[in-house]
Protein backbone atom coordinates (compact mmCIF):
# COMPACT_ATOMS: atom_id res chain seq x y z
CA UNK A 1 0.00 0.00 0.00
CA UNK A 2 1.30 3.10 -0.58
CA UNK A 3 1.93 5.95 2.28
CA UNK A 4 0.21 8.70 2.44
CA UNK A 5 2.76 11.12 1.57
CA UNK A 6 3.77 8.72 -1.59
CA UNK A 7 0.20 9.62 -2.86
CA UNK A 8 0.08 13.21 -2.16
CA UNK A 9 3.60 13.61 -3.84
CA UNK A 10 1.86 11.88 -7.00
CA UNK A 11 -1.02 14.35 -6.75
CA UNK A 12 0.83 17.95 -7.40
CA UNK A 13 1.48 17.45 -11.38
CA UNK A 14 3.16 20.37 -12.55
CA UNK A 15 1.60 22.74 -10.98
CA UNK A 16 4.36 25.21 -9.21
CA UNK A 17 4.16 27.68 -6.56
CA UNK A 18 3.61 31.24 -7.35
CA UNK A 19 5.26 34.52 -5.99
CA UNK A 20 2.95 35.49 -3.46
CA UNK A 21 2.73 39.15 -3.21
CA UNK A 22 4.93 40.99 -0.81
CA UNK A 23 3.00 44.58 -0.53
CA UNK A 24 0.65 45.00 2.52
CA UNK A 25 -1.38 46.79 1.19
CA UNK A 26 -1.55 44.15 -2.07
CA UNK A 27 -1.92 40.90 0.42
CA UNK A 28 -4.37 43.37 2.92
CA UNK A 29 -6.84 43.90 -0.37
CA UNK A 30 -6.52 40.31 -1.60
CA UNK A 31 -8.04 39.07 1.91
CA UNK A 32 -10.25 41.72 2.37
CA UNK A 33 -11.98 42.14 -0.98
CA UNK A 34 -12.33 38.27 -0.85
CA UNK A 35 -13.85 38.58 2.67
CA UNK A 36 -16.22 41.35 1.68
CA UNK A 37 -17.53 39.30 -1.15
CA UNK A 38 -18.19 35.90 0.70
CA UNK A 39 -20.05 37.88 3.64
CA UNK A 40 -22.37 40.23 1.33
CA UNK A 41 -23.16 37.10 -0.44
CA UNK A 42 -24.25 36.02 2.64
CA UNK A 43 -26.21 39.05 3.66
CA UNK A 44 -28.06 39.34 -0.07
CA UNK A 45 -29.44 35.87 0.47
CA UNK A 46 -30.54 36.19 3.62
CA UNK A 47 -32.40 39.42 2.47
CA UNK A 48 -34.08 38.22 -0.34
CA UNK A 49 -34.94 34.14 1.10
CA UNK A 50 -37.58 36.44 2.56
CA UNK A 51 -39.36 37.13 -0.35
CA UNK A 52 -38.24 34.47 -2.27
CA UNK A 53 -38.60 31.80 0.19
CA UNK A 54 -36.75 29.11 2.38
CA UNK A 55 -36.53 26.46 -0.92
CA UNK A 56 -35.13 29.54 -2.80
CA UNK A 57 -32.70 30.64 -0.04
CA UNK A 58 -31.25 26.74 0.67
CA UNK A 59 -30.24 26.61 -3.13
CA UNK A 60 -28.63 29.70 -3.05
CA UNK A 61 -27.21 29.34 -0.26
CA UNK A 62 -25.46 25.81 -1.21
CA UNK A 63 -24.24 27.42 -4.31
CA UNK A 64 -22.46 30.87 -2.46
CA UNK A 65 -20.77 28.22 -0.10
CA UNK A 66 -18.83 26.30 -2.96
CA UNK A 67 -18.04 29.58 -4.91
CA UNK A 68 -17.08 30.84 -1.92
CA UNK A 69 -14.90 28.57 -1.05
CA UNK A 70 -13.21 28.30 -4.06
CA UNK A 71 -13.15 32.09 -3.77
CA UNK A 72 -11.17 31.70 -0.21
CA UNK A 73 -8.94 28.65 -1.48
CA UNK A 74 -7.75 30.74 -4.63
CA UNK A 75 -6.90 33.82 -2.68
CA UNK A 76 -5.10 31.18 -0.02
CA UNK A 77 -3.26 30.38 -3.14
CA UNK A 78 -2.21 33.55 -3.94
CA UNK A 79 -1.19 35.20 -0.94
CA UNK A 80 -0.03 32.05 0.86
CA UNK A 81 0.76 32.92 4.21
CA UNK A 82 -1.72 32.55 7.37
CA UNK A 83 -4.90 32.60 5.52
CA UNK A 84 -3.40 29.25 4.35
CA UNK A 85 -3.43 28.49 8.07
CA UNK A 86 -7.25 29.72 8.41
CA UNK A 87 -8.29 27.81 5.53
CA UNK A 88 -6.71 24.31 7.42
CA UNK A 89 -8.36 25.49 10.46
CA UNK A 90 -11.91 25.59 8.56
CA UNK A 91 -11.43 22.77 6.42
CA UNK A 92 -11.26 20.61 9.58
CA UNK A 93 -14.70 21.95 11.69
CA UNK A 94 -16.89 19.43 9.50
CA UNK A 95 -18.95 19.85 12.43
CA UNK A 96 -19.79 23.93 12.16
CA UNK A 97 -18.85 24.38 8.49
CA UNK A 98 -20.53 23.61 5.15
CA UNK A 99 -19.57 20.73 3.35
CA UNK A 100 -18.73 22.56 0.35
CA UNK A 101 -15.88 24.29 2.27
CA UNK A 102 -14.56 21.75 3.48
CA UNK A 103 -14.05 19.11 0.38
CA UNK A 104 -12.32 22.51 -1.07
CA UNK A 105 -10.42 23.92 1.54
CA UNK A 106 -8.79 20.51 2.63
CA UNK A 107 -6.77 20.45 -0.46
CA UNK A 108 -4.45 23.27 1.30
CA UNK A 109 -4.37 20.79 4.57
CA UNK A 110 -1.00 19.40 2.62
CA UNK A 111 -1.43 20.07 -1.09
CA UNK A 112 -0.20 23.60 -1.03
CA UNK A 113 1.71 24.42 -4.74
CA UNK A 114 5.21 23.90 -3.76
CA UNK A 115 8.00 25.69 -3.98
CA UNK A 116 10.84 24.16 -7.57
CA UNK A 117 13.41 21.66 -6.68
CA UNK A 118 15.87 23.79 -7.40
CA UNK A 119 15.15 26.39 -4.73
CA UNK A 120 14.55 23.91 -2.30
CA UNK A 121 17.93 22.17 -3.33
CA UNK A 122 19.42 25.88 -2.80
CA UNK A 123 18.51 26.33 0.41
CA UNK A 124 19.02 22.83 1.87
CA UNK A 125 22.64 22.99 0.17
CA UNK A 126 22.73 26.63 2.08
CA UNK A 127 21.83 26.11 5.26
CA UNK A 128 23.50 22.48 5.47
CA UNK A 129 26.82 24.23 4.06
CA UNK A 130 27.17 20.91 1.54
CA UNK A 131 26.19 19.60 -1.57
CA UNK A 132 23.08 18.06 -1.30
CA UNK A 133 24.38 14.38 -2.65
CA UNK A 134 27.25 15.02 0.11
CA UNK A 135 23.89 14.68 3.17
CA UNK A 136 21.33 12.84 1.08
CA UNK A 137 21.78 9.43 -1.15
CA UNK A 138 18.77 10.10 -2.26
CA UNK A 139 16.59 13.40 -2.21
CA UNK A 140 12.99 13.07 -3.67
CA UNK A 141 12.39 15.67 -6.39
CA UNK A 142 8.23 16.19 -5.72
CA UNK A 143 7.93 16.59 -2.04
CA UNK A 144 5.78 14.70 0.02
CA UNK A 145 3.61 17.02 1.74
CA UNK A 146 3.37 21.03 1.40
CA UNK A 147 1.76 23.30 3.81
CA UNK A 148 1.48 27.39 4.83
CA UNK A 149 5.29 27.96 6.06
CA UNK A 150 7.19 24.96 4.62
CA UNK A 151 7.49 21.59 2.49
CA UNK A 152 8.40 18.12 3.00
CA UNK A 153 10.74 15.74 0.83
CA UNK A 154 11.32 12.08 1.16
CA UNK A 155 15.19 11.79 0.76
CA UNK A 156 17.49 9.10 2.55
CA UNK A 157 20.92 9.79 4.35
CA UNK A 158 24.19 8.17 3.46
CA UNK A 159 23.89 5.91 6.04
CA UNK A 160 20.78 4.56 4.60
CA UNK A 161 17.82 6.76 7.27
CA UNK A 162 15.09 7.07 5.20
CA UNK A 163 13.80 10.94 6.12
CA UNK A 164 11.46 13.37 5.79
CA UNK A 165 13.19 16.64 5.35
CA UNK A 166 11.18 20.05 5.62
CA UNK A 167 12.13 22.73 3.97
CA UNK A 168 11.06 26.59 5.27
CA UNK A 169 9.96 28.56 2.38
CA UNK A 170 12.42 31.69 1.19
CA UNK A 171 11.14 34.86 2.56
CA UNK A 172 8.03 33.69 4.59
CA UNK A 173 9.24 35.27 7.34
CA UNK A 174 8.44 38.69 5.98
CA UNK A 175 5.26 37.04 4.29
CA UNK A 176 4.20 36.38 7.93
CA UNK A 177 5.19 39.57 9.54
CA UNK A 178 3.12 41.52 7.41
CA UNK A 179 0.05 39.22 7.82
CA UNK A 180 0.25 39.55 11.84
CA UNK A 181 0.40 43.35 10.89
CA UNK A 182 -2.84 43.16 9.14
CA UNK A 183 -4.45 40.49 11.12
CA UNK A 184 -3.89 43.22 14.08
CA UNK A 185 -5.67 45.87 11.37
CA UNK A 186 -8.51 43.58 10.72
CA UNK A 187 -8.70 43.48 14.67
CA UNK A 188 -9.25 47.20 15.14
CA UNK A 189 -11.95 47.15 12.18
CA UNK A 190 -13.62 44.17 13.60
CA UNK A 191 -14.00 45.97 16.77
CA UNK A 192 -15.49 48.31 15.96
CA UNK A 193 -18.02 47.11 13.68
CA UNK A 194 -18.71 44.41 16.72
CA UNK A 195 -18.39 45.95 20.47
CA UNK A 196 -19.59 42.51 22.31
CA UNK A 197 -16.15 41.35 22.33
CA UNK A 198 -12.77 42.73 21.89
CA UNK A 199 -10.59 40.91 19.53
CA UNK A 200 -6.57 42.22 20.29
CA UNK A 201 -6.69 38.73 22.46
CA UNK A 202 -6.20 36.96 19.11
CA UNK A 203 -3.83 39.21 17.44
CA UNK A 204 -1.71 39.32 20.12
CA UNK A 205 -1.66 35.50 20.58
CA UNK A 206 -0.97 34.76 17.17
CA UNK A 207 1.96 37.20 17.47
CA UNK A 208 3.70 35.15 19.98
CA UNK A 209 2.71 31.74 18.35
CA UNK A 210 3.30 32.26 14.92
CA UNK A 211 6.81 33.06 14.39
CA UNK A 212 8.03 30.32 16.85
CA UNK A 213 6.88 28.14 13.40
CA UNK A 214 9.64 30.05 11.64
CA UNK A 215 12.26 27.85 13.98
CA UNK A 216 12.65 24.16 13.36
CA UNK A 217 15.30 24.00 15.97
CA UNK A 218 12.12 24.80 18.34
CA UNK A 219 9.55 22.64 16.64
CA UNK A 220 12.18 19.54 16.83
CA UNK A 221 12.90 20.41 21.06
CA UNK A 222 9.01 20.54 21.22
CA UNK A 223 9.06 17.15 19.20
CA UNK A 224 11.03 15.58 21.35
CA UNK A 225 9.29 16.78 24.56
CA UNK A 226 6.18 15.41 22.98
CA UNK A 227 7.95 11.84 22.32
CA UNK A 228 9.43 12.21 25.76
CA UNK A 229 5.72 12.38 27.48
CA UNK A 230 4.61 9.39 25.96
CA UNK A 231 7.58 6.94 25.75
CA UNK A 232 6.20 3.92 26.59
CA UNK A 233 2.84 4.23 25.16
CA UNK A 234 2.84 2.24 21.70
CA UNK A 235 0.05 3.49 20.09
CA UNK A 236 1.47 7.49 19.70
CA UNK A 237 4.27 7.75 17.23
CA UNK A 238 6.48 10.99 17.43
CA UNK A 239 9.03 11.00 14.58
CA UNK A 240 12.69 11.43 15.68
CA UNK A 241 14.63 14.15 14.67
CA UNK A 242 18.18 14.03 13.00
CA UNK A 243 19.72 16.88 15.21
CA UNK A 244 23.00 16.45 12.99
CA UNK A 245 21.16 17.67 9.78
CA UNK A 246 18.66 20.34 11.86
CA UNK A 247 18.97 24.09 11.55
CA UNK A 248 16.44 27.06 11.84
CA UNK A 249 15.24 26.75 8.58
CA UNK A 250 15.67 22.87 7.77
CA UNK A 251 14.35 20.31 9.79
CA UNK A 252 15.49 16.60 9.19
CA UNK A 253 13.62 13.44 10.94
CA UNK A 254 12.67 9.93 10.92
CA UNK A 255 9.80 9.11 7.75
CA UNK A 256 7.01 7.13 9.41
CA UNK A 257 4.62 5.40 6.41
CA UNK A 258 0.78 6.51 7.35
CA UNK A 259 -2.15 6.74 5.98
CA UNK A 260 -4.11 10.50 6.65
CA UNK A 261 -6.20 10.56 9.46
CA UNK A 262 -9.48 11.85 7.81
CA UNK A 263 -8.92 8.89 5.20
CA UNK A 264 -11.30 6.66 6.40
CA UNK A 265 -11.26 4.50 3.35
CA UNK A 266 -7.34 3.69 4.06
CA UNK A 267 -8.22 3.56 7.65
CA UNK A 268 -10.42 0.86 7.09
CA UNK A 269 -8.27 -0.84 4.24
CA UNK A 270 -5.71 -1.66 7.08
CA UNK A 271 -8.17 -3.29 8.98
CA UNK A 272 -8.50 -0.62 11.81
CA UNK A 273 -12.42 0.70 13.37
CA UNK A 274 -12.03 4.46 12.60
CA UNK A 275 -13.85 4.81 16.07
CA UNK A 276 -10.62 2.98 17.58
CA UNK A 277 -8.47 5.93 15.87
CA UNK A 278 -10.60 8.75 17.24
CA UNK A 279 -10.33 7.20 20.91
CA UNK A 280 -6.67 6.97 20.77
CA UNK A 281 -6.64 10.63 19.64
CA UNK A 282 -8.89 11.56 22.50
CA UNK A 283 -6.79 10.02 24.93
CA UNK A 284 -3.49 10.86 23.97
CA UNK A 285 -5.34 15.31 23.58
CA UNK A 286 -6.65 14.61 26.93
CA UNK A 287 -3.35 13.16 28.47
CA UNK A 288 -1.08 16.14 27.16
CA UNK A 289 -3.27 18.57 28.16
CA UNK A 290 -4.52 17.30 31.63
CA UNK A 291 -1.29 15.31 32.46
CA UNK A 292 1.51 17.18 30.43
CA UNK A 293 0.51 20.28 30.58
CA UNK A 294 2.23 20.28 26.67
CA UNK A 295 -0.01 19.54 24.21
CA UNK A 296 0.07 19.47 20.33
CA UNK A 297 -2.30 23.16 19.43
CA UNK A 298 -2.53 22.49 15.48
CA UNK A 299 -4.16 19.01 15.30
CA UNK A 300 -5.55 19.78 11.93
CA UNK A 301 -6.07 16.54 9.45
CA UNK A 302 -2.63 17.31 7.65
CA UNK A 303 -0.38 16.94 11.04
CA UNK A 304 -2.23 13.59 11.88
CA UNK A 305 -1.67 10.25 10.47
CA UNK A 306 -2.68 6.66 11.12
CA UNK A 307 -0.69 3.33 11.18
CA UNK A 308 -1.11 -0.31 11.85
CA UNK A 309 0.37 -1.66 15.04
CA UNK A 310 0.64 -5.87 14.25
CA UNK A 311 -2.37 -7.70 15.59
CA UNK A 312 -2.16 -8.75 19.54
CA UNK A 313 -3.91 -12.04 20.97
CA UNK A 314 -5.85 -13.08 17.92
CA UNK A 315 -6.95 -9.67 17.43
CA UNK A 316 -7.22 -7.51 14.12
CA UNK A 317 -4.25 -4.72 13.91
CA UNK A 318 -4.41 -1.92 16.10
CA UNK A 319 -4.08 1.65 15.32
CA UNK A 320 -1.21 3.95 16.30
CA UNK A 321 -1.23 7.99 16.09
CA UNK A 322 1.36 9.66 14.13
CA UNK A 323 2.22 13.15 14.97
CA UNK A 324 3.74 15.64 13.01
CA UNK A 325 4.21 19.60 13.04
CA UNK A 326 5.06 20.64 16.37
CA UNK A 327 5.55 24.10 14.89
CA UNK A 328 2.34 25.22 17.46
CA UNK A 329 2.91 23.49 20.57
CA UNK A 330 1.37 25.02 24.04
CA UNK A 331 2.58 24.59 27.41
CA UNK A 332 -0.31 25.50 30.07
CA UNK A 333 0.66 24.86 34.16
CA UNK A 334 -0.77 22.71 37.21
CA UNK A 335 -3.24 25.56 38.02
CA UNK A 336 -5.26 26.53 34.78
CA UNK A 337 -5.05 22.09 34.65
CA UNK A 338 -6.75 21.94 38.14
CA UNK A 339 -9.35 24.92 36.98
CA UNK A 340 -9.54 23.12 33.61
CA UNK A 341 -10.57 19.92 35.35
CA UNK A 342 -13.15 21.63 37.51
CA UNK A 343 -14.65 23.09 34.85
CA UNK A 344 -14.99 19.95 33.27
CA UNK A 345 -16.37 18.11 36.03
CA UNK A 346 -18.76 21.44 36.49
CA UNK A 347 -19.78 20.37 32.77
CA UNK A 348 -20.75 16.40 33.12
CA UNK A 349 -22.36 16.95 36.45
CA UNK A 350 -24.37 20.35 34.94
CA UNK A 351 -23.61 22.77 37.55
CA UNK A 352 -23.67 25.95 36.51
CA UNK A 353 -22.62 27.87 38.92
CA UNK A 354 -19.45 26.10 39.08
CA UNK A 355 -18.88 26.32 35.70
CA UNK A 356 -19.32 29.94 35.68
CA UNK A 357 -16.73 30.45 38.51
CA UNK A 358 -14.64 27.98 36.89
CA UNK A 359 -14.58 30.55 33.59
CA UNK A 360 -14.14 33.91 35.63
CA UNK A 361 -11.24 31.55 37.51
CA UNK A 362 -9.08 30.55 34.41
CA UNK A 363 -9.24 34.37 33.32
CA UNK A 364 -12.57 35.13 31.57
CA UNK A 365 -13.57 38.71 32.19
CA UNK A 366 -16.88 40.40 31.17
CA UNK A 367 -18.40 43.41 31.14
CA UNK A 368 -20.60 43.00 34.43
CA UNK A 369 -18.41 41.43 36.83
CA UNK A 370 -21.47 38.99 38.13
CA UNK A 371 -21.77 35.20 39.08
CA UNK A 372 -24.63 35.01 36.81
CA UNK A 373 -22.92 36.78 34.04
CA UNK A 374 -20.46 33.83 34.17
CA UNK A 375 -22.83 31.20 34.92
CA UNK A 376 -24.49 31.82 31.01
CA UNK A 377 -21.45 32.15 29.56
CA UNK A 378 -20.14 29.10 30.20
CA UNK A 379 -23.64 27.62 29.54
CA UNK A 380 -23.57 29.36 26.31
CA UNK A 381 -20.59 28.13 25.12
CA UNK A 382 -20.40 24.70 26.23
CA UNK A 383 -23.08 23.63 28.26
CA UNK A 384 -25.83 23.62 26.53
CA UNK A 385 -23.83 21.33 23.80
CA UNK A 386 -22.73 19.04 26.54
CA UNK A 387 -26.04 18.64 28.06
CA UNK A 388 -27.44 17.78 24.32
CA UNK A 389 -24.82 15.62 23.70
CA UNK A 390 -25.36 13.56 27.03
CA UNK A 391 -29.01 13.80 25.59
CA UNK A 392 -28.45 11.85 22.25
CA UNK A 393 -25.41 10.13 23.45
CA UNK A 394 -23.86 11.72 20.80
CA UNK A 395 -19.14 11.24 21.12
CA UNK A 396 -19.17 14.50 18.95
CA UNK A 397 -20.89 17.94 19.22
CA UNK A 398 -23.09 18.16 15.77
CA UNK A 399 -23.81 21.15 12.89
CA UNK A 400 -26.86 21.92 14.45
CA UNK A 401 -26.19 21.56 18.42
CA UNK A 402 -22.75 24.29 17.45
CA UNK A 403 -24.85 26.33 15.47
CA UNK A 404 -27.72 26.67 18.64
CA UNK A 405 -24.83 27.05 21.15
CA UNK A 406 -23.30 30.50 18.62
CA UNK A 407 -26.90 31.70 18.76
CA UNK A 408 -26.63 31.28 22.86
CA UNK A 409 -23.29 33.15 23.41
CA UNK A 410 -24.56 35.93 20.72
CA UNK A 411 -27.43 36.62 23.14
CA UNK A 412 -25.32 36.62 26.26
CA UNK A 413 -22.64 38.92 24.85
CA UNK A 414 -24.85 41.77 23.64
CA UNK A 415 -26.32 42.17 26.89
CA UNK A 416 -23.05 41.46 28.76
CA UNK A 417 -19.51 41.57 26.63
CA UNK A 418 -16.40 39.74 27.27
CA UNK A 419 -14.07 42.59 27.61
CA UNK A 420 -11.19 39.48 28.52
CA UNK A 421 -10.31 35.46 27.31
CA UNK A 422 -7.79 33.52 28.74
CA UNK A 423 -5.14 32.75 25.76
CA UNK A 424 -4.69 29.33 27.28
CA UNK A 425 -8.47 28.87 26.50
CA UNK A 426 -8.27 30.03 23.19
CA UNK A 427 -6.04 27.29 22.42
CA UNK A 428 -7.41 24.58 24.28
CA UNK A 429 -10.94 25.83 22.60
CA UNK A 430 -9.04 25.60 19.31
CA UNK A 431 -7.94 22.24 19.54
CA UNK A 432 -11.11 20.76 20.95
CA UNK A 433 -12.79 22.24 18.17
CA UNK A 434 -10.75 20.65 15.73
CA UNK A 435 -10.79 17.53 17.59
CA UNK A 436 -14.85 17.55 17.40
CA UNK A 437 -13.93 18.00 13.86
CA UNK A 438 -12.35 14.44 13.72
CA UNK A 439 -14.62 12.82 15.77
CA UNK A 440 -17.10 13.46 13.75
CA UNK A 441 -15.48 12.32 10.98
CA UNK A 442 -14.38 9.27 12.54
CA UNK A 443 -17.55 8.70 13.83
CA UNK A 444 -15.81 8.92 17.35
CA UNK A 445 -17.71 6.72 20.24
CA UNK A 446 -15.46 8.29 22.83
CA UNK A 447 -16.63 11.24 24.45
CA UNK A 448 -14.03 13.96 25.10
CA UNK A 449 -15.37 15.52 28.02
CA UNK A 450 -16.40 12.05 29.71
CA UNK A 451 -13.02 11.15 28.53
CA UNK A 452 -11.41 14.37 30.35
CA UNK A 453 -13.53 14.25 33.63
CA UNK A 454 -12.68 10.41 33.91
CA UNK A 455 -8.95 11.42 33.78
CA UNK A 456 -9.78 13.89 36.44
CA UNK A 457 -10.78 11.54 38.80
CA UNK A 458 -8.12 9.19 38.53
CA UNK A 459 -5.62 12.16 39.26
CA UNK A 460 -7.77 13.19 42.36
CA UNK A 461 -7.50 9.36 43.68
CA UNK A 462 -4.10 9.43 43.29
CA UNK A 463 -3.80 7.16 40.92
CA UNK A 464 -0.60 6.41 38.68
CA UNK A 465 -1.05 7.58 35.12
CA UNK A 466 0.77 4.77 33.97
CA UNK A 467 3.85 7.08 32.67
CA UNK A 468 7.25 5.20 31.56
CA UNK A 469 5.18 1.77 31.65
CA UNK A 470 4.38 -0.04 28.32
CA UNK A 471 0.69 0.58 27.86
CA UNK A 472 -2.16 1.58 24.74
CA UNK A 473 -4.14 3.80 24.43
CA UNK A 474 -6.54 2.06 23.36
CA UNK A 475 -7.44 0.11 25.98
CA UNK A 476 -7.68 3.05 28.82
Amino acid sequence: MLSVMQQRSQGYGARARGHAPRNRFHRFWNSGSMLARVYLGYKAISLLEKWRGPDWGEERRRKHHRWSAERFYDTAVRNQGLLIKTAQFLSSRSDVVPDEYVEVLSRLQDEVPPEPFEVIRRDVESELGRPLEAVFADFDRQPIASASLAQVHRAVLRDGRVVAVKVLYPGIEHIVDIDLKNIRRYVEILNRLDRTLDYRFLAEEMGKMIPKELDFINEGRNAEAVAANFAGVEDVVVPRVYWDYTTRRVLVMQYVEGVKITDIEAIRALGIDPADVAKVLVVAFSEMLLRHGFFHADPHPGNLMVAAAPPANGSGPRPKLVLVDFGQVKEVGPEFRFLFGQMTRALMNSDDALMGRSFRDLGFRMRQDTEEGYAQLGNAYVGRVVRRMNETGSAYADADMMRESYQEIMRVLRSNPVVKVPPDLLFVGRVMGLLNGLGKSLGAKTNMLLEMARMVDQEDAGRPSGDGAARRLLEA
